[in-house]
């Protein structure tokens, strides 16, 4: 027997009501998937909506849905100083969907693939999705509309399963590479206009060993290169809905090099890379002056390169391959070829002291990329190496180098934070000390609303954006800092003035 459309329709939730808000490119990408398979997609997306309890009734309402799917973008805001614990949100949208629909309640997205059996018993969701999804998510929407409801899917888990019945690397299920997805279930250029970039992967995955990271344990540790063809369509697709500028979500653009310079030349062989301009990740060892060269030819017109710190010994209990040479080399090859840059630092780790926190900034104060970004207290997520080697010093309530939730946290789930006891109680009164006003230094705590480094609901960021800012976050703070968009604010409420307000 056919199933009718009505019996075919699947809700998608996007739950990230964080500003500015950011396209769930994921979801996109899924509801493409469905529709190949015979399935409806019905979008709810709750970034936009005044009242998302509301939004949500009158999707269900208006449907027969064999499932409500999440996409979990983030567990929390990864700060030190807001802690802000998303997934909370999150669970109490999951059961404001339990009272509208019997629909089982399935979760995915690379929030939720860093812990997925953990997630699940917060949220008490039904079942979930582990890493790409495309073909999982399909599989478990057949096994539910055939009646099965606890089905042994690859990639797929269930919260009455115990352990697991997926395994742990989500690399196994393989994206299509060569295809290119519509993008069109998602409004993207309003979240062009409310958000200030379009989104785009060139590849899933991360094989970097850094031992504090979600990434390669939510997306898998091999990498899954895409087509240099298929970005550039892709890209193609945007620019015609009204994008022009965008950031890459590759966890490292440049991680393999030889496949981000076939997607720069495929970018310039398409015409596409003078009509657009794009941010992205990047590794500071990989980029040299041809590489930048080639980058901006392709519009690249800014890099944010992880670089945690610069003493060796530091590095190396972070994971980090580079070396503090590695990053002065990136930095002026970017001056060179006119990209903007930004070093993203990570204080207080595993044997950090004061005289090597002195030295990391006395390094980038020497070095002096575009912007340095300290955050200051390194989250320990699940299933990290890092976490693991927490879990070895005992009760986390008993750790001195531990901040933030200690008690009833043993799955990690809320905010917790290391910080090296030996710096001494207040890691960011010595950081600032060092930095000393320095223009160069956002802090994610600091008073100066034009150098708040949290993006999560950040009001001057929300306003220079409404103002005509596009760009990355940290680039868009940058000129704001440098006259280039001014920003009013008066008792919270925001005055939406631009001096140069750009579009790129």
């Amino acid at each position: 027997m056919v199933m009718s459309s009505a019996h075919k329709e699947v809700i998608l939730v996007n739950p990230n009501r964080m500003q500015p808000p950011i396209a769930p490119i994921g979801l996109d990408y899924i509801a493409d998937a469905l529709v190949s398979h015979g399935y409806e997609p019905m979008v709810c997306d709750l970034s936009f909506a005044p009242d998302w309890e509301k939004a949500l009734a009158d999707v269900v309402s208006n449907t027969q849905p064999i499932a409500v799917g999440f996409s979990v973008r983030n567990i929390d805001d990864a700060y030190f100083a807001t802690q802000h614990f998303v997934l909370e949100d999150t669970t109490a949208i999951v059961a404001a969907v339990r009272r509208f629909t019997p629909a089982p309640i399935v979760l995915g997205g690379v929030g939720f693939s860093i812990a997925p059996a953990e997630i699940l018993r917060y949220t008490q969701a039904d079942y979930g999705v582990i890493g790409d999804g495309h073909k999982a998510f399909v599989a478990l929407l057949d096994c539910l509309s055939a009646g099965e409801h606890a089905p042994n899917i690859p990639g797929v888990i269930a919260r009455t399963n115990s352990p697991p019945n997926s395994p742990r690397d989500p690399s196994i299920i393989e994206p299509n590479i060569s295809y290119v997805p519509s993008r069109r279930f998602f409004d993207n250029y309003r979240y062009y206009l409310e958000g200030g970039q379009g989104n785009i992967e060139t590849k899933s995955g991360c094989d970097r060993p850094c031992t504090y990271c979600v990434d390669p344990v939510a997306k898998g540790r091999r990498l899954r290169l895409r087509q240099p063809a298929s970005v550039a369509a892709e890209i193609r697709l945007l620019c015609e809905q009204g994008i022009d500028v965008f950031h890459f979500c590759d966890s490292e653009f440049n991680v393999p090099l030889v496949h981000a310079r076939s997607v720069c030349e495929e970018l310039v062989r398409s015409g596409l890379a003078s009509h657009i301009k794009w941010y992205a990740y990047a590794v500071p060892e990989h980029v040299d002056k041809d590489t930048a060269n080639l980058m901006a030819k392709a519009g690249c017109v800014g890099l944010n390169f992880g670089v945690d710190h610069t003493v060796p010994e530091i590095l190396k209990r972070l994971g980090k391959r580079h070396n503090v040479a590695a990053i002065q080399n990136a930095v002026e090859s970017c001056r060179g070829a006119g990209i903007v840059c930004m070093c993203d630092m990570l204080l207080g780790a595993f044997g950090e002291t004061r005289e090597t926190l002195k030295r990391a900034v006395g390094d980038m104060q020497r070095i002096r990329p575009d912007r340095v970004g300290l955050s200051c207290g390194v989250r320990i997520y699940p299933n990290t190496p890092l976490a693991a080697e927490i879990k070895q010093q005992g009760h986390l309530d008993e750790n001195p180098n531990l901040q933030g939730c200690r008690q009833e946290n043993e799955d990690l789930l809320k905010p917790i934070f290391y910080v090296e006891r030996e710096i001494g109680e207040n890691i960011y009164d010595y950081v600032a000390s060092l930095v000393q006003g320095d223009s160069l230094f956002f802090l994610p705590n600091t008073t100066d609303t034009n150098k708040n480094y949290n993006y999560d609901n950040n009001e001057v960021l929300c306003a220079a954006i409404r103002a005509g800012a596009r760009g990355a976050y940290w680039d868009i703070l940058r000129r704001i800092q440098e006259g280039e968009i001014h920003i009013e604010l008066e008792k919270s409420n925001i005055k939406n003035t631009a001096t140069k307000a750009e579009k790129s």
